[in-house]
């Protein structure tokens, strides 16, 4: 699940403007080079190569600032939802609490008798049907006897 996440968070950045402006500024840095590296004498290769690494520096720098950005805005997100949860839980403990007192007192207007609420109520197990069933073959055989 964790993966899938980031995979979504990396496919969210790969669709920012700036992410593909980057990436179109070095695939055309790198094109340029590639066409003119063998006019270049030395010195001319460091210094554009010096220019590449400045750019690259500074791009690399604003995806971290975007990748900051997003990663604030899902811990943020995250963070409310947990508050939100919290108070949703809260809020339906209370409503199970009244509606439960609310019983209690109904019940004991007309006198009957309550059993205390477990906190988690289990499933009364299905009746079996074998006996039934059991029943049901001892009449037919015995007709068939008679």
């Amino acid at each position: 699940m964790a993966l899938t996440n980031i995979q979504k968070i990396v496919q969210k950045l790969s669709e920012q403007k700036n992410v593909k402006k980057v990436i179109a500024e070095v695939q055309t840095v790198t094109h340029d080079l590639q066409t003119k590296i063998q006019r270049l004498s030395a010195d001319q290769a460091v210094k554009k190569y010096k220019d590449l690494a400045k750019k690259v520096v500074a791009a690399e720098n604003d995806l971290q600032k975007e990748v900051s950005k997003v990663v604030a805005q899902v811990k943020r997100s995250a963070t409310d939802v947990e508050k939100n949860l919290a108070s949703y839980k809260k809020k339906a403990v209370a409503q199970r609490a009244k509606i439960e007192k609310a019983i209690k007192a109904k019940a004991s207007e007309y006198g009957v008798k309550t059993k205390k609420a477990a906190k988690s109520p289990k499933a009364k197990p299905a009746a079996k049907a074998k006996p039934s069933a059991r029943k049901a073959k001892k009449k037919t055989s015995a007709r068939k006897k008679s």
